[in-house]
């Protein structure tokens, strides 16, 4: 007969397994605070071990979503807002990933395991920048079109829309070619202990025989304790550097909102708008030279409702009439020769018309002038004239159902109380369920006869991280290029957190261990397929289907980059 639920000694029979044959006469329930809860894989048959892995994912899953829910509560109180969106979601998202890399090398056999939370940081880094894309990509794309400058962009508003390969797409902002800068900037954290350790170690001679001796794994692991401190040290203070670049954006962002918020609802006229953007936007005021880079983005978010308000036919450009109305607002009395020139002067291009490159350099001239710039500002009257509505697809946090009805201040502590509990119990649970979890992955690997990089890189990422491709999906279906924008760039960072948060709780645990740095071509392929998806991000803002599949594959692609460095070139 089979020993299936004990223990198989060498020579001894099967030997009883207390976790199924428990001896409570001599183990009281007084006890249990010292005992496991949890079953060692190796007390399961596959049955069980099959049924043990999918209920900790799941558990995983539920705690993750425990996490993201609550610190989305958070959000609809206005002064934590910035905080929470741009610090508290990020790290708390990140927990379940680094957790499941710290239980990697917390056992006795630290070297051997520890490979599985390689395979939980690459597989969640680009299972993000992977499924969630495609998802994103293919449920928001549109017909892709030229637009009125001849670039092709995608077009929500053509009806029956051809939806092929290469036919249809996304259009994106700028931010996130921003982002993937960052992005790739983090990935050479990983070269800090890479370059070193590629040196000492021994890599697999030509017929893959393994050429390091346990001494050798030894001595590698001394060598490399202080770069990998180093790297510990250098991943903090991305992480920082990249929590107060988020912060500051998210505050920007804030501001940037309630002043367009005023434009539409006429309660802030051009000359205060002009005003704000001459106090807060750098660059602005030098006279002589073109505003260029982020002084131009912002004096461009500020400005484009005004555009909007001024081209009556929606044309995208504005003729001599629609230019008076803007002569009105900034309080310019000329006559009608003078403001021909200064029409003139405004049509750089000579085309007939003011686009709005041209439009924002006339204001830029205002800007530049402090006495024209304050004349405008001390006008009171507001032009009744409706603004149209700028292009913003920014929902309010909805309230749930049943803290609707309560007063304000009982809602924001009911709030506070509920955030506060489910993000404690699903930071507890993921905590808790992290280190056998992947001691099961492991395990499988062991039994399969896989390494556990490879375990661990398919099954963890959707634990964890499931709840990133139904947001993609959520996102997806606004059908805007804002919202594509808000979802691709929140997948990029995510990534950015893998790079710092997690890698540098992977690095703490190398040098607390001392444990040899023997993944290169695991960490070849994470920077690899980063650096394919950052460059496609950075070097466009319109993507078509085709190309998010392109990006779908690279997440095979790094399983057999892995695998053939591994196998075929006897790297690690």
């Amino acid at each position: 007969m089979a020993c299936h639920w004990t223990v198989q000694g060498a020579g001894l029979g099967c030997i009883e397994d207390t976790n199924f044959s428990f001896n409570y006469h001599d183990f009281p329930v007084a006890g249990f605070l010292g005992e496991s809860p949890f079953i060692p894989p190796e007390h399961m048959n596959n049955a069980a071990m099959l049924m043990i892995t999918i209920v900790y994912g799941v558990v995983l899953y539920q705690s993750s979503n425990l996490i993201a829910d609550g610190s989305e509560l958070l959000l609809l109180i206005p002064s934590v807002a910035g905080l929470v969106g741009s610090i508290v979601l990020p790290i708390l998202g990140a927990v379940p990933d680094g957790m499941m890399t710290l239980s990697s090398g917390l056992g006795p056999d630290a070297q051997s395991t520890v490979g599985a939370g390689v395979g939980v940081l690459a597989g969640s880094t680009v299972m993000l920048l992977t499924f969630p894309w495609f998802i994103a990509v293919t449920f928001g794309r549109g017909q892709l079109a030229p637009n009125k400058d001849g670039k092709t962009v995608c077009d929500y508003s053509i009806k029956n829309p051809k939806m092929g390969l290469f036919s249809s797409g996304v259009t994106y902002g700028k931010a996130i070619a921003d982002n993937a800068k960052i992005m790739l900037g983090t990935t050479l954290i990983f070269l800090i202990i890479q370059v070193p350790a590629f040196r000492i170690d021994h890599q697999a001679d030509r017929d893959g025989v393994n050429q390091n001796t346990p001494a050798d794994t030894v001595a590698q692991g001394r060598e490399t304790a202080q770069m990998a401190l180093i790297g510990m040290l250098a991943s903090l203070a991305a992480f920082c550097g990249y929590l107060v670049f988020c912060y500051k954006q998210s505050q920007e962002d804030l501001v940037l909102d309630q002043v367009i918020n005023g434009i539409a609802n006429k309660t802030i006229s051009l000359g205060a708008a002009l005003r704000f953007a001459y106090d807060t936007t750098a660059g602005v005021d030098v006279k002589g030279e073109p505003l260029q880079g982020s002084g131009k983005k912002r004096l461009t978010k500020i400005v484009r409702p005004f555009f909007a308000k001024y081209d009556d036919d929606g044309s995208g450009k504005l003729n001599k009439h629609e230019f008076g109305a803007l002569l009105k607002d900034l309080d310019e009395h000329m006559s009608g020769e003078e403001g021909d020139g200064l029409y003139n002067r405004t049509d750089s291009n000579h085309d007939g018309e003011v686009s709005f490159d041209e439009f924002l350099e006339c204001l830029h001239g205002y800007l530049t002038d402090p006495l024209k710039l304050k004349a405008m500002e001390e006008r009171n009257a507001v032009d009744s004239k409706k603004i149209p509505a700028y292009e913003s697809d920014d929902e309010e946090e909805e309230v749930p159902e049943d803290l609707a009805s309560l007063a304000p201040e009982e809602q924001r502590r009911v709030v506070i109380f509920r955030a506060t509990w489910m993000m404690s119990l699903g930071t507890f649970v993921v905590l808790v369920v992290s280190d056998p979890f992947v001691d099961l992955l492991t395990a499988w690997g062991d039994r399969l006869g896989i390494a556990p990089f490879y375990i661990a890189f398919v099954a963890a990422p959707f634990a964890s991280n499931a709840s990133e491709l139904l947001s993609a999906y959520t996102y997806a279906k606004k059908k805007s290029p804002k919202a594509m924008t808000t979802s691709l760039s929140t997948l990029i960072g995510a990534a950015c957190m893998n790079n710092t948060f997690c890698l540098g709780i992977f690095f703490a645990l190398i040098y607390a261990k001392k444990l040899a740095w023997q993944f290169t071509a695991e960490t070849t392929s994470i920077i690899l397929i980063q650096w394919i998806i950052g460059i496609l991000a950075m070097t466009r803002d319109t993507m078509s289907w085709f190309m998010a599949w392109v990006v779908l594959a690279c997440y095979p692609f790094c399983l057999f980059v892995v695998w053939y460095l591994e196998n075929v070139i006897h790297w690690d």
